[in-house]
């Protein structure tokens, strides 16, 4: 990879950052950059993509801690009750075959921004969403 790739790879990663930050399409959109665009295979780009969320969280996590929106009992409770899906999660991805996980991203994606869609357009019809 020369200079121009790795200086491409660096805008986008940072225009997804930005994306991200305001909510849109989370850092799923890393993923799909470095599957479709840059050649890298579906499990190195998750791991990239949690190696950048990792980054992304302590920024947020600084930021709640300055607002005082921290709180310790629901992220111990959040951490607890992830473990088992990452454990899982983890696991799975040696046992299953990788179109199946490309396949699943997918759709958790289409889910994912359908989502989000829907919740931008009942705004702006004003509606309001309620969030669980």
């Amino acid at each position: 990879m020369g200079t121009t790739g790795i200086i491409f790879d660096i805008i986008v990663s940072f225009l997804v950052a930005v994306l991200s930050g305001m909510g849109v399409g989370s850092a799923g959109l890393l993923v799909i950059y470095l599957v479709q665009f840059a050649g890298v295979n579906q499990i190195t780009a998750q791991g990239i993509n949690l190696l950048f969320y990792l980054f992304s969280a302590g920024a947020s996590f600084g930021l709640h801690l300055k607002r005082r929106t921290f709180f310790p009992s629901l992220i111990l409770w959040l951490t607890v009750m992830a473990i088992p899906g990452v454990l899982l999660g983890s696991r799975l991805t040696f046992i299953l075959p990788a179109k199946l996980l490309k396949k699943a991203f997918g759709v958790m994606l289409v889910f994912a921004g359908t989502v989000s869609l829907k919740r931008i357009f009942s705004n702006f019809s004003g509606k309001q969403t309620e969030r669980r």
